[in-house]
Formats: structure tokens, sequence, C-alpha cells
């Protein structure tokens, strides 16, 4: 799967997990993407709803069982003009 291509993947439903963040209080958290923004992913952490700046932040994504490195300043897009803008 080409690297560029991650970008432009509808991400709610994946397992996200945060590789890099100019917030400490966010290094290593994981869980399940419930929702996205412009400026945010929302995960399931523990039962808990958790919104993570993209922003600053870069992410290890897995998709089909394979982890993707992301750099959240790339998707600073409404997820439905993402493919628009990166596609």
């Amino acid at each position: 799967m080409a690297k560029e291509i991650v970008y432009t993947f509808e991400f709610i439903g994946s397992e996200l997990e945060v590789a890099d963040s100019c917030h400490e209080g966010y290094l290593g958290m994981k869980g399940k993407v419930i929702d996205e923004t412009k400026k945010t992913f929302v995960i399931s952490v523990d039962g808990k709803e958790k919104t993570i700046p993209k922003k600053g932040t870069r992410f290890k994504l897995t998709i089909d069982g394979r982890k993707n490195d992301l750099d959240g300043n790339r998707l600073t897009f409404r997820p439905e003009n993402r493919i628009k803008k990166l596609g």
C-alpha cells in the first residue's frame, strides 16, 4: 500500500496510537477511532472518549493489520475534503 494513499482512507474504526506529540500527555495513547473532525481524532481508550489534536502529532494507524505512520499536520482537513486535497 502506497504511503500517500493511506492519507485518503476513512480512519473511523481503525486502531490509532500517538507516536509523537508536542503535548507529552498524549504520548503512547492508543485506541479505536470513533470520530474525526478537521483538527482532531476522537478515540476510545478504556471505554472513555479522548480527543487528540492532529496538529503537532504523529500517529501510527493500523489498517488491515498493517501499521502506517501518519503526520497529523497533513490531516488538518475535514474528513470529507481530504480526498480532494490529498487524493
